[in-house]
């Protein structure tokens, strides 16, 4: 035997779903997230000073007949991309001159050039670097081996020097972690 439905239950029940349907249309709550880093004595690299200028960075210096290149590493994501403690950025052998790059090859820190590097500022020095062709790569606090870009056009940091560069002071501009 089938009922009949008044119209007041029709609405009642019409009411009650459309107030369902909007409360399930809300945004959800949000939810922050806080982020603390804590930096320890041990791990600062500048004493604390009571002004605010900052004592200029003492950086190494080529010998006669070699080449010197200077940059700025910039870590766009520092909680995945931190480069390891000191110093890691290298100087990476990737070819003779005139061959295409395939790829990076890996390497063992203290068997490629080192940079000296300010670690306040990210800005870096390569001495006594001879011809050749290399990759600026970064030593990650992971271990991980990853190749520079340049800040200007987005390209690998791939650089030749020829007996030409001897001498000289090369500037690499502004380089970034993916």
């Amino acid at each position: 035997m089938i009922e009949k439905i008044s119209i007041r239950t029709i609405t009642i029940l019409f009411g009650i779903t459309s107030l369902l349907i909007a409360a399930g249309c809300q945004p959800a709550a949000t939810e922050t997230v806080i982020i603390e880093t804590v930096i320890t004595e041990a791990q600062s690299t500048a004493p604390a000073q009571s002004n605010t200028a900052m004592e200029p960075y003492d950086f190494a210096v080529s010998e006669a007949g070699y080449i010197t290149l200077h940059g700025l590493l910039v870590v766009r994501d520092p909680l995945s991309m931190l480069p390891a403690p000191d110093d890691a950025i290298y100087l990476v052998p990737v070819g003779a001159e005139g061959q295409g790059v395939s790829g990076i090859p890996q390497f063992t820190p203290g068997e490629v050039p080192q940079a000296d590097v300010d670690e306040r500022t990210g800005e870096f020095v390569f001495v006594n670097i001879d011809p050749g062709k290399y990759a600026v790569v970064v030593l990650t606090k992971g271990g991980a081996q990853i190749p520079t870009r340049s800040m200007e056009d987005g390209s690998y940091s791939i650089i030749t020097f020829s007996e030409d560069s001897l001498d000289q002071f090369v500037e690499l501009g502004g380089l970034s972690l993916p």
